[in-house]
């Protein structure tokens, strides 16, 4: 059975490392399943907490604004800012789970003409560079504690934070391709000899995953493909932080979870390319910028049919065992 496979292999699955040093990582070089929330840790004192309060002069109107850009912008405390509590260390998986939540929660594209949104994006992506690298956090750490001085986010060498997003995403999105490739292929050959109808096959399973590795590509040259991947590896990395949580011998829901991520995994390549298309059928609804690269997609080659009814219908036998394990 396919689900003697998904169970035996559910203690491990879907594993990004998170015990490399991060100031070491390849940050610059160079996802549909039910949401599982993840709110940022409580902060250790109530001075702390109080200065994430957001300031009550700034503007609350929720098409403009998010809680999280609120934070964001009233705040010069760098923790703060990321949503995460101030520690000595702080490991990888926690420190890019939570820039990618804020991030996206204030990326400029999603409210053109506000440009505190740009002010926060900018603000948390300093925060990001600073507090991931060991160096420069213990910098910061030692300021004075009650230091009054505001912290100067344009005065640091940091890279532009668009570069930041797009390093970050194909860092996590590569370390996830990496520890999962071969178990993606397994699991597509369980499916495609329990569904003979769906004519998987080795080819076909190649052809999918061929396009799954072409999702690095595009996100170096295509600004809507990094939305994108931007949103579903915030749901994968919810997910997976959820995956954790659970005790070790809950197969069943362990499984659940494992389902959910090979989703999103799977049905990257078309949800890419269904942003592109939405993008070049609607520009307004991308929210194009004065940094839009994407005005021309048809230089980008559409899937072919083959594949996108593959995936489609992958995703369609993931989804009924994704219901029989409720």
């Amino acid at each position: 059975m396919m689900f003697s496979f998904v169970f035996s292999t559910a203690s491990s699955l879907f594993h990004l490392r998170a015990t490399d040093d991060e100031h070491n990582a390849s940050d610059n070089v160079p996802v549909h399943p039910k949401h599982i929330a993840w709110s940022p840790q409580p902060y250790p004192s109530a001075q702390e907490q109080k200065s994430c309060d957001p300031l009550k002069s700034l503007p609350s109107d929720d098409r403009f604004y998010t809680p999280e850009m609120l934070q964001v912008l009233s705040s010069d405390d760098l923790y703060c800012i990321l949503g995460v509590p101030k520690s000595p260390t702080i490991d990888r998986v926690t420190i890019r789970r939570a820039y990618l939540s804020r991030s996206k929660a204030c990326h400029p594209d999603k409210f053109p003409g506000n440009p505190d949104a740009t002010s926060a994006f900018q603000k948390v992506s300093v925060a990001y560079d600073v507090l991931s690298n060991p160096s420069s956090k213990r910098i910061y750490d030692s300021r004075p504690a009650h230091s009054h001085s505001k912290y100067d986010f344009f005065a640091q060498s940091s890279p532009h934070a668009d570069e930041t997003l797009k390093g970050v995403l194909l860092s996590v999105f590569s370390e996830f391709l990496e520890g999962n490739f071969e178990m993606i292929r397994t699991l597509l050959r369980a499916i495609g000899d329990l569904n003979p109808s769906l004519q998987l096959g080795d080819d076909g399973i190649n052809s999918v995953l061929s396009v799954l590795l072409s999702v690095r590509e595009r996100v170096l040259t295509c600004r809507t493909c990094v939305i994108a991947l931007h949103d579903e590896l915030c749901r994968a990395l919810e997910i997976q932080s959820a995956f954790h949580q659970l005790p070790y011998f809950d197969i069943a829901g362990r499984s659940r979870l494992t389902i959910q991520l090979t989703r999103i995994t799977i049905s990257l390549p078309v949800t890419l390319e269904n942003a592109m298309q939405a993008q070049h059928t609607n520009p307004a609804s991308a929210h194009p910028t004065h940094h839009d690269r994407d005005k021309d997609t048809n230089k980008f080659a559409l899937l072919p049919r083959r594949v996108v009814l593959l995936i489609r219908g992958i995703d369609v036998v993931l989804d009924r065992m994704e219901r029989i394990l409720g």
